[in-house]
């Protein structure tokens, strides 16, 4: 159950006011992730799945990522954070269904093919408001160095892209690029999770 957060309590409150008021609070990095862990499994589960349990993990952990700013521009405090995933269903068109976190792979997995059948079937988005959002999108046919991804006035959910990974030196690489708004999270947070998110990927097991 989201929280509504008294910004004079919050712990981040310059960061939030000053960034908050700007036309362009937005900031974009990325960074190279060895995911030859996953490769390895992607006969027995879906890649995808796989990156988006291993990033709803890492940022679990890291209290910034529990924050989201509404579209009244108020921040919420959430218990989880979720991800979201798209995939072209029937009817051509890419619908996003969303995934909160789990205690282990297995019941995420079983959310994330109830997401994903929800789309198929119905051709709709599947959304459910029980988590901190974490948006994620593979564009898989070819290996992107770096996606620049904007902001926006109604979009302001942390937001990973991905595009195919590459073998490099009998290792598996994934560029992987993040926008955030800077009145929630700043360099360090970023950086705290991309290292936890490599983390998760080479620990992950079934």
């Amino acid at each position: 159950m989201k929280k509504l957060v008294d910004i004079k309590k919050y712990k981040h409150k310059d960061l939030f006011e000053r960034f908050i008021k700007e036309q362009n609070p937005a900031v974009c990095v990325t960074g190279c992730f060895d995911v030859t862990n996953l490769y390895k499994r992607k006969d027995k589960h879906r890649f995808n799945a796989m990156m988006c349990y291993c990033v709803v993990k890492a940022a679990q952990g890291i209290e910034e990522f529990h924050y989201s700013i509404g579209a009244n521009k108020k921040l919420y405090y959430y218990p989880n954070v979720k991800t979201n995933f798209g995939v072209k269903e029937k009817d051509g068109i890419p619908y996003w269904g969303d995934v909160v976190y789990a205690d282990s792979f297995a019941k995420f997995e079983q959310d994330y093919e109830k997401a994903r059948e929800y789309c198929y079937q119905n051709c709709k988005y599947y959304q459910v408001d029980n988590g901190a959002l974490i948006s994620t999108s593979a564009v898989t046919n070819y290996p992107f160095t770096s996606f620049s991804i904007d902001n926006s006035d109604e979009f302001w959910d942390t937001f990973l892209m991905w595009g195919r990974y590459v073998e490099d030196n009998k290792r598996v690489k994934l560029n992987i690029s993040m926008r955030f708004h800077h009145a929630i999270l700043d360099g360090e947070h970023v950086g705290l999770f991309f290292a936890a998110l490599q983390n998760e990927i080479d620990s992950f097991k079934v």
